[in-house]
């Protein structure tokens, strides 16, 4: 009985489908694309999830994890997997995504994390025609709670966190960051 218990669970645990089409070592990292499908309906936001299409001009995270310490990399992932980002981790700031169909240059985000902060930047795309006193950078920037903050930079959104019973930044850091990208960059 206790064998035929075990062999379940692991049937329905090797069962659960990735998130993602592809992923590969490319040049700077490693490249993860996500499973995209096609619309409900004409229109709708809503996927249908029997019809798997291609990943073409997706927005793009390039994750820039310390080399030596967790950034819990594969929690940031499933967040990003589940707003369809193509997700480049990397273990150097300055790597960027490759030109690739899966990708729309235009929007990509960079989010660096260090021991006890998180920061993500946006530059906007040289096309816009942007205001003149609009920033060059549009960044969010993730921090503990202290009782002297960061003085944010001019463009720069400042959220202040707790930290958690490790002492590291929170899971809400993540994933604010995450769904902060995905606003700015139009994922869906």
């Amino acid at each position: 009985m206790r064998k035929a218990v075990i062999l379940v669970a692991f049937v329905s645990a090797s069962c659960a489908s990735s998130p993602w089409q592809s992923t590969e070592n490319v040049p700077g990292g490693r490249l993860y694309v996500p499973r995209v499908y096609a619309p409900l309906l004409p229109g709708s936001i809503y996927p249908d999830k029997k019809t798997p299409v291609l990943a073409k001009g997706r927005p793009a995270i390039v994750l820039v994890c310390p080399p030596k310490r967790d950034c819990r990399e594969n929690e940031i992932l499933d967040h990003a997997a589940q707003r369809g980002f193509v997700v480049l981790v990397a273990r150097k700031t300055g790597t960027a995504v490759a030109n690739r169909t899966e990708v729309d240059p235009t929007r990509t985000g960079t989010l660096i994390i260090s021991s006890a902060s998180l920061k993500v930047e946006i530059s906007p795309p040289a096309t816009t025609t942007a205001h003149p006193s609009s920033p060059s950078k549009k960044i969010l920037f993730a921090a503990f709670l202290s009782d002297a903050p960061p003085e944010p930079n001019d463009g720069t959104i400042l959220k202040l966190y707790s930290p958690n019973k490790e002492g590291l930044l929170p899971s809400e850091a993540f994933r604010d960051a995450v769904e902060w990208l995905a606003g700015e960059l139009g994922a869906r």
